[in-house]
């Protein structure tokens, strides 16, 4: 970071140490060197950027009891990056993803940590595994992202004081701030860009201060500063040079935050708001003038933000400037629907990572609901009350409509229909294949408050309280994008249509019956029903129908959200979405403006 100034002096600038600490390595130099070493005071000003991943998108680990009921060597609970892992464990029964994803043994990730102080949980799992191997999706070769984000110089071992100083590596310092909590393969790119781009706003001194060339002449990236909000989906005016030096002068640290996504997001709102809180404090204790957080969100983040937001769950929105949403299903999504019934979406046959991922989250009915039926937070991404009526449909085989659902309460018409209804959510025998329901609490045994039909159907009805309770809670300085691509299909409605059989002779859909076991239901979205006078159909649940990411419609539920500026995009896919350069440059947009609108009189203040 050396430049020489007109005397030949030395010129150095202070960058972000694992603590939180502005700080600057000053090597002593031999007498003769009469040149002075001067350092650039950094900026009292310093607002964190929090990033949080949807869901699956947390690295979990396992508590020392369910590692050792499971012979484990390791603590993995789940790790998306760990492509040796992700390899051997696509085959999962429903059994072990059931063991394996259970909400109340595992924790997140985090690096060198626990949450409850190593007393239920180890921070590796194996004693000759380091934390820094362990968060090797982080690598060790990060390379230079931004000033805030150095190795540190190593001391000369000779020194006498040498002993006494630990110098921490950029990958460690990122490790710290919890990059290496999320899925660092969707993820990685935007919080770099993020890191190296909102860290090099202005260069020079005094009177010949200007905007880093980065922001308004890039061949390789968008040019921020100048380009209008419409080339990548949105509408208002362009970002401005006097926008970025308004707020050039302070510091925006990346940190992201894991969470245990299969708790309810209010629950985990609950326990992360004292860590952001924690977050702020440290660095106004640490000398700079941090007045609160960022929040940047992927898919159920946004859903998480929410309800940190909000007065019941994490209490802190005098701590968020502002919340930057991605790809939110703002009112949930049908594919949650059709993935409980029908497992997830496969891929072209010569996409193998696509089909890997595919057996990872599970490729049909049962797999996935051993896993969401016992997870609050995947419950809390169905349809809720916003996402509105009639988006369960059952067709003819002309695509003639004999039913939609539900006229009011999906909860009483889709959720808790027992298994004589053949469209209900959820098959009862597909929620404890593993058996913990009357086995002892050594065992991983549960009671029937925590596991099977009863405790399921208590969930979907707070998943649903939830998703009432924020519905209108929204920052009033957000900034959203998503997915409308002709490309990327999603399920705004779920069909089943009648593929063989006489749909007329067979009478009221609300009357059919599905024949007993796989014959009825073959987990991936075929039905055997039997309907007036016997009449056997075939049903089959459709493909998606409507643009989007992917996964979750625009009409009924992304576009729902309540914000300054929404960003309409084509091109990408819901998980890889921040890959993006729109989604990117939406997002630095959102950043830059919620930065502008905060609190002018703080901005005027003096260091």
């Amino acid at each position: 970071m050396a430049a020489q100034g007109e005397e030949e002096d030395a010129w150095l600038d202070f960058s972000l140490g694992i603590g939180g600490f502005a700080e600057v390595a000053v090597a002593t130099t031999p007498v003769a060197d009469k040149r002075k070493v001067r350092v650039r005071v950094p900026p009292g000003k310093l607002i964190p950027i929090v990033f949080l991943p949807g869901i699956m998108g947390s690295n979990l680990r396992l508590s020392k009891a369910r590692q050792a009921l499971l012979k484990r060597s390791d603590n993995v609970s789940w790790r998306p990056d760990d492509t040796g892992d992700v390899l051997g464990r696509r085959k999962d029964s429903p059994a072990q993803r059931q063991m394996r994803l259970d909400p109340d043994e595992v924790e997140v990730d985090r690096y060198e940590v626990t949450d409850d102080g190593g007393e239920r949980f180890d921070a590796t799992g194996n004693t000759t595994v380091s934390s820094d191997k362990r968060h090797d999706n982080v690598p060790n070769n990060l390379g230079y992202v931004s000033k805030l984000l150095i190795d540190d110089p190593k001391a000369d071992p000779n020194h006498p004081l040498a002993a006494n100083r630990r110098s921490f590596t950029a990958a460690q310092k990122a490790r710290a701030r919890g990059w290496s909590e999320v899925m660092f393969k969707a993820y990685g790119d935007i919080i770099k860009h993020m890191e190296s781009r909102l860290n090099d706003m202005l260069q020079g001194r005094g009177d010949q201060v200007k905007v880093s060339f980065p922001w308004t002449n890039n061949e390789d990236q968008r040019a921020m500063v100048g380009s209008a909000p419409s080339s990548f989906g949105g509408q208002g005016a362009a970002l401005t040079e006097a926008d970025i030096k308004k707020i050039g002068n302070c510091w925006y640290p990346v940190h992201a935050f894991g969470y245990n996504w299969l708790k309810s997001n209010g629950e985990e709102a609950k326990s992360l708001a004292p860590k952001i809180d924690k977050l702020v404090q440290t660095y106004n204790e640490n000398g700079f003038d941090c007045p609160g957080v960022i929040l940047v969100t992927h898919s159920m983040g946004g859903i998480l933000a929410r309800a940190l937001i909000h007065s019941d769950y994490g209490n802190i929105k005098d701590k968020v400037l502002g919340i930057v949403h991605g790809v939110m299903p703002t009112t949930g999504a049908a594919a949650a629907y059709k993935r409980m019934r029908a497992g997830f979406e496969g891929a072209p046959l010569y996409d193998f990572v696509g089909n890997v991922i595919q057996g990872l989250l599970g490729d049909d009915g049962e797999k996935v609901t051993a896993v969401l039926a016992n997870s609050q937070g995947g419950l809390e991404l169905l349809p809720a009350a916003a996402y509105g009526t009639q988006w369960l449909h059952v067709q003819d085989q002309d695509g003639n409509f004999l039913a939609r659902l539900p006229h009011d309460d999906a909860v009483d018409e889709i959720y808790a229909q027992g298994p004589h209804k053949w469209w209900r959510l959820i098959n009862p025998k597909w929620i404890d294949p593993a058996g913990q329901l009357g086995k002892p609490p050594d065992e991983g045994g549960k009671t029937e408050e925590q596991i099977g039909p009863k405790a399921t159907m208590e969930r979907i009805k707070d998943a649903m309280k939830f998703a009432d309770a924020i519905e209108n809670t929204f920052h009033e300085r957000t900034y959203a994008h998503y997915g409308n691509d002709p490309k990327q299909l999603a399920w705004n409605e779920v069909s089943w249509r009648v593929v063989d059989g006489d749909a007329a002779k067979a009478g009221d859909p609300a009357n059919w019956t599905m024949v007993p076991g796989e014959t009825g239901d073959n987990k991936k979205g075929l039905l055997k029903v039997r309907g007036d006078y016997g009449t056997e159909l075939i049903l089959k649940l459709q493909p998606p129908g409507a643009a989007a990411d992917g996964t979750v419609p625009v009409e009924r539920s992304a576009s729902k959200v309540q914000a300054k500026v929404k960003f309409v995009q084509r091109g990408y896919d819901h998980q890889d979405s921040y890959k993006n350069p729109d989604a990117s440059a939406s997002t630095l947009y959102g950043i830059v403006r919620i930065a502008n609108e905060f609190d002018p009189p703080w901005w005027d203040k003096k260091d």
